[in-house]
This record gives C-alpha cells, structure tokens and sequence, in this order.
C-alpha cells in the first residue's frame, strides 16, 4: 500500500485541525482530527492545564471544550463544531507501512510529513506528567516532526487513521511515535458516558 492520492488527502486536510492555548507558562500549540461529529482528538500533552482551548477547523477559530482527557494514553477529546468535516476512520497498520502527516508546525504552517511504520510496540512507562502507568500500545516511526505536530494523524493510502502522534527523539535518528488508532475508542466511550459534559485537563506541565 502506497501514501494517499491528492484527492484523498485533501479530503483528510479538511478534517485536520490546529490546536492552541495559553494558560500555562507559554503558549501550547499542537495539531488534532476529527474523529466523530462534534469530536477532534488530539494529544493530551498539547491541552493539559488548558480551561478552554482554540481550534481552527477550515479557517475558522473556534473555543474548544475538553470532554475526555486519558494522560496514559496521551490523547485527548475536545467537542467543538466539526460540521464541515467527515470523520477520519480507525484503521489498522503493519511494519514498513507507508503513512503520510497532516500537521501544523509551532507557527500554525501546515505541512505533510511522509513517514512509515517501523513496528509496533507497547509504550510502557510514565503518563505525560511523569508519573507511572499502564502503557499503551503503539507505533514506532520513521519521520521527521517537530513542535506543532502532535496530535497529528497518521493517514493510510484510503484516507484512515492508523495512530496519533505523540512524541518524537531529539537529537538521534528521524524517529517518532504515535499511539494506534484503537486507543481512540476508550475516549469515544468516556466522552459518550459523560454526555458531553467537560473535564478537568489536568495540570500545566513542567517545561
């Protein structure tokens, strides 16, 4: 399977949203994508300590409200209004897979990354703030991303989303990581049970 056409991946852009906020020591900005109407996923690190977060969804600036927020997973829902943009679906992915990045760098200038698969893994270890948790599974990438990127789909050849980026190495090979796409599904059910309603984002992070 190859990277998506132009046509495919200009009807993924659509559904591919900046995200960004100011509450903490500095301004945090980061990439998210629709997942569900009324739903853009993006990292958990890029709105934590954010009580309203902006999104920019087709060229307009909207306030966000975090409605699921998993620090383990590093994954976030904000509800906000997605009504000129489809749903990218959950999709499986293998080692070698070739993936594209729809993302926005740190200055809100939008860029698509090629990338690929290099296996997949459990990420094991700490939550966004240090602290120990479960893990959650995984993909190691090839790619070079950078600040503005996470929360940032990974996108197959049919337009679907296999993982959402969320870290990368510094200073070492072009190596990156995203969560799968499967790990979406738990937030979808907490933000369903939840009705809507808002949680807390956590803390500002140590910088």
């Amino acid at each position: 399977m190859t990277g998506p056409d132009t046509e495919v991946l200009d009807r993924v852009w659509r559904s591919v949203a900046r995200v960004k906020g100011l509450g903490c020591t500095a301004s945090q900005v980061g990439t998210g994508f629709v997942v569900a109407p009324g739903l853009i996923v993006t990292a958990a690190h890029v709105v934590a300590g954010l009580s309203a977060p902006e999104v920019d969804l087709g060229g307009e600036m909207q306030t966000a409200t975090v409605v699921a927020f998993d620090t383990v997973a590093d994954l976030a829902l904000l509800a906000a209004d997605t009504a000129v943009a489809q749903a990218l679906a959950p999709a499986e992915a293998v080692a070698g897979q070739p993936v594209v990045v729809p993302a926005f760098d740190e200055d809100g200038v939008p860029e698509t990354i090629t990338a690929r698969i290099i296996r997949r893994i459990r990420a094991v270890g700490k939550d966004i703030y240090g602290e120990p948790g479960d893990g959650r599974d995984a993909f190691e990438v090839e790619a070079s991303v950078g600040p503005g990127n996470s929360g940032a789909p990974l996108v197959d050849g049919y337009g679907n989303s296999v993982g959402v980026l969320f870290s990368r190495t510094r200073g070492g090979p072009q190596v990156a990581y995203a969560v799968q796409a499967s790990e979406i599904g738990p937030l979808l059910d907490a933000a369903a049970r939840g009705g809507g309603t808002p949680v807390d984002s956590g803390e500002c992070r140590p910088r």
